[in-house]
């Protein structure tokens, strides 16, 4: 099974905390000052790191996914986290993927209003569309064999971890629907039923509300070898109720229970949808797979260069010498063609023919090696023309995250 690398971005500490109640870390590593966390999952063959952003928002959610699709090589990056329900349709516990992301302040003016002192918000927006490709399977996950029951436990065990309560939630026990639909985005924190009702109206198919989507599909958006998937789990309604509900009442007076609930209702769908047959990786090219150091196959497809025999020989000053090659400072260093010469200095030689074989052997050595880097040169050039000639790659879908 050909390995995957999954990059996870969770907003905040909790939510991550809640995360590692379903999902097994073993242990973390600091890259370029940011500290990731590793995962796996085995019967998807993936292995995963995990940044938590500690800080909500936009801009956090783009740095961090840039990093993950550029200098950490992960084929996917999952947005994960908590979300508010904007449909009346998407309750507490459900599972919300986005197939468009709508940043809703994007580029919105604000001018005066009729009333003296007051303002009218002059409506924009900018959107990224989820690639097809994961949509079509998200959308038929629980129609397939594999898919099937994996969507059905996972109903199950959500049911059995319904948090209860009364109070400010009229929630009652049940399982928990997954919806693929349009999520809000943007840097507020919406805890007013009027906003929430507002964003709404600019788009009434959207499901949630949240507040880092944007920023990493800015992030994807600037990426065409890696996908993105926002998969959130509903915690609240963005209304009055909110800072309640965050605290936990209404759910036996346990602390986050709700986000805990949504959490881990995230976490739990997102391993069984990545480790389904027939999940849509993307598949990276010949031209975005890194390069390779000069280790790599274009040497080993070189033949083999024949080695110059040419080794450096130390000759220390002979005080016994008779003087018919006097030492000179600097120049013990002298080469020869064969080292295993019995007779390299042969003192009884005339002095001449022994320079002049000498000067021939250099010659005929450095003309060799000559030749031999000719054609290295050649064979380089030759390996060359022939990568930048090869098949590009599908360059990915554009405009989708």
């Amino acid at each position: 099974m050909k390995s995957r690398r999954v990059g996870v971005v969770v907003p905040t500490g909790s939510e991550f905390g809640f995360i590692r109640e379903s999902l097994a870390f073993s242990g973390s590593e600091v890259i370029d000052g940011q500290r990731y966390h590793h995962f796996q999952i085995p019967a998807a063959g993936v292995t995963g790191i995990a940044r938590v952003l500690s800080d909500m928002g936009q801009a956090p959610a783009t740095l961090a996914v840039d990093r993950i699709f550029f200098r950490l090589d992960a084929s996917l990056v999952v947005l994960i986290g908590t979300a508010a329900s904007l449909d009346p349709e998407v309750r507490l516990g459900d599972v919300v993927v986005a197939d468009q992301i709508q940043e809703y302040l994007r580029k919105t003016g604000v001018a005066p209003g009729a009333d003296a002192g007051s303002v009218v918000f002059e409506r924009a927006a900018e959107s990224w569309r989820t690639n097809a490709r994961l949509i079509d399977h998200v959308n038929n996950f629980g129609w397939l064999p594999d898919g099937e029951p994996a969507i059905a436990a996972w109903r199950q065990a959500a049911a059995d971890r319904f948090p209860g309560g009364t109070g400010v939630s009229v929630e009652r026990r049940r399982e928990p629907s997954i919806h693929v639909g349009p999520v809000a985005t943007g840097d507020l924190r919406v805890a007013a039923r009027a906003f929430a009702d507002w964003i709404k109206a600019a788009n009434r198919k959207l499901l949630g509300l949240e507040m880092e989507a944007a920023g990493a599909a800015l992030a994807a958006y600037h990426n065409d070898s890696a996908d993105l998937l926002v998969v959130r789990g509903v915690s609240d309604y963005a209304d009055e109720l909110k800072s309640d509900l965050d605290a936990g009442q209404g759910a036996e007076g346990v602390e986050g229970a709700w986000r805990r609930y949504a959490v881990r209702n995230a976490i739990e769908y997102l391993v069984p949808l990545l480790s389904s047959s027939g999940f849509p990786w993307r598949e990276k090219s010949a031209r975005e797979t890194p390069v390779a150091p000069r280790s790599d196959p274009l040497i080993t497809r070189l033949p083999l260069i024949a080695a110059v025999p040419i080794v450096i020989h130390e000759h220390p000053h002979d005080p016994q010498d008779d003087g018919k090659h006097p030492h000179v400072p600097g120049d013990n260093h002298h080469l020869h063609p064969d080292p295993h010469d019995p007779h390299p200095g042969d003192e009884h030689a005339p002095e001449s023919d022994h320079h002049d074989t000498q000067d021939h052997q250099q010659a005929d050595l450095a003309s060799a090696a000559a030749v031999e880097l000719a054609m290295l040169s050649e064979l380089l050039l030759e390996a060359e023309l022939a990568e930048q000639q090869g098949d590009p790659g599908d360059p990915g879908d554009y405009g989708a995250v």
